[in-house]
């Protein structure tokens, strides 16, 4: 088995890149594997590959179960982590302060034009006694 990288011209064959675990089949006179130089393709003999293919097929069929409750879980875990997050969210504004920026209250309420304000009134009242 020879060693290739992608974009090289190579002759008809079987070739089996290592980097995304696919086999190309070039035909006829060969051709240029895809990819580049950080694509590594290694020729597989054609007897080696009537045993490499179905034991990949094998594999596929016997992990596919794995796969299913695999993205399952990942889903489930992704819905969870949201929730926990808009939970904290909601927690996290319930408890924090109500900050008005803008907004003075050193000097109390305003009062209403035809109401007389507290501290004259308490002032009428001290005069009245």
């Amino acid at each position: 088995m020879t060693k290739h990288t992608g974009g090289t011209e190579v002759k008809a064959g079987f070739y089996w890149n290592l980097r995304k675990w696919e086999m190309v089949t070039l035909s006829g006179n060969g051709g240029t594997l895809a990819g580049n130089s950080e694509d590594r393709y290694l020729k597989v003999p054609i007897i080696a590959f009537l045993f490499v293919a179905p034991v990949m097929g094998g594999l596929y069929a016997f992990f596919l179960p794995f796969i299913g409750f695999a993205l399952v879980f990942a889903f489930l875990g992704r819905k969870a982590g949201a929730l926990g997050r808009a939970a904290a969210v909601r927690v996290g504004g319930l408890v924090s302060p109500q900050w008005r920026p803008g907004e003075a209250h050193l000097a109390g309420r305003r009062a209403k034009k035809d109401e007389p304000r507290e501290d004259e009134a308490e002032n009428d009242k001290n005069a009245q006694v």
